[in-house]
């Protein structure tokens, strides 16, 4: 395991958003009482209902996060990558955590505790804005997608969902195009989507026949993005 020094950590927090606005001292002292934890790929990190003690923040990989309906049916609300956080919603009000979270690839993520952060919140308002513009995007998401699962069709909310993807996740290939490098399977999509591994799948050799996308062995890339724009901007059932 990679040791990591307390200047690293410190400058894993000067490059994140949320708290490039604290001054020097406070930011060492909040990289002494900070960790680093990782994950394997598949595993939980925390489980909807714990006690949301902390925050974390992205280090390196992507973090699934879901819950899971009494008919085990899994709904999917975000993925969270490279210096992102999680956890924030239970670690600002001392409640329970709202969600599972899973690691989606060996992730290592460096952990905040609420004893620790929540002071230095109280004296850092810009923090506070940048953390409430992280909440009130998550919450907009999360309005756009139940307003798609109930107003449109799988088709469009599907390229809506490859569009995003490609924007927050792809690396061009040698011709440029967009390789979205999610390790995401097409149940998680589905669950994104509000339909059914099987639905999504015929979808996307839809897409495929359609020359709109290219999918090999689990990684899709976008070729046709102008189209698969018009697809997206279809509108009702």
């Amino acid at each position: 395991m990679t040791t990591i020094t307390e200047d690293h950590k410190q400058a894993l927090l000067r490059q994140h958003f949320l708290l490039r606005h604290l001054r020097d001292w406070d930011l060492k002292r909040l990289a002494m009482v900070s960790r680093i934890e990782r994950a394997e790929a598949g595993r939980l990190i925390f489980r909807k209902g714990e006690p949301g003690s902390s925050m974390m923040v992205v280090i390196d990989g992507q973090v699934l996060i879901f819950t899971t309906a009494s008919d085990r049916k899994e709904v999917v609300f975000n993925i969270i990558s490279r210096n992102e956080v999680f956890g924030e919603i239970a670690v600002l009000d001392g409640k329970e955590r709202t969600a599972d979270a899973k690691a989606m690839r060996d992730t290592s993520y460096l952990v905040l505790d609420r004893r620790h952060l929540v002071p230095f919140l109280e004296a850092a308002p810009k923090v506070c804005v940048e953390l409430l513009t992280v909440l009130c995007a998550r919450l907009r998401q999360s309005s756009q997608q139940l307003e798609d699962s109930a107003f449109l069709e799988l088709r469009p909310r599907l390229a809506r969902k490859l569009l995003a993807f490609a924007e927050h996740f792809a690396t061009p290939d040698v011709e440029g195009k967009a390789v979205i490098d999610l390790a995401v399977s097409q149940g998680e999509l589905g669950a994104m989507l509000n339909a059914s591994r099987e639905s999504v799948n015929r979808q996307l050799r839809s897409f495929v026949k359609d020359g709109l996308v290219l999918v090999d062995q689990g990684r899709i890339t976008v070729l046709d993005e102008m189209a698969l724009e018009d697809v997206a901007a279809e509108e009702g059932f």
